[in-house]
């Protein structure tokens, strides 16, 4: 049984799992892109210990940009994919700072099982 209804739902959950007091010094915002049905754009606007979950882009630049559709979105969240092939494959497209977005992954507390 899949946990989310629509990809706000996931936007929502990642301030719950969220961990501030792993992101003192970070500044950084990231831009997810979500094509397909449900789709649309997030933005991640990290700022020194809090996090804010925009549906616009926020007034500074984004340091990177995430691209997937709607049904690779799915299988990358609930372990049916694995992120570095997809991305290999190209199903997952990033531009920007690849070495940021792999520290941020460790700013959020990941539950024990995807299909929770």
């Amino acid at each position: 049984m899949r946990r989310f209804q629509s990809f706000d739902d996931v936007f929502r959950a990642l301030k719950e799992h969220f961990r501030p007091e792993t992101a003192q010094g970070v500044q950084a915002v990231v831009g997810v892109h979500i094509e397909g049905e449900g789709g649309g754009s997030w933005y991640l606007d990290f700022d020194e210990g809090q996090l804010e979950v925009l549906r616009e882009a926020p007034d500074k630049p984004v340091d990177v940009d995430i691209h997937v559709s709607a049904e690779d979105y799915w299988a990358l969240l609930y372990g049916e994919m694995d992120p570095l092939a997809a991305y290999m494959r190209g199903r997952l497209r990033i531009r920007g700072d690849l070495r940021l977005l792999y520290q941020l992954q460790h700013l959020f507390r990941l539950p024990d099982s995807p299909s929770s």
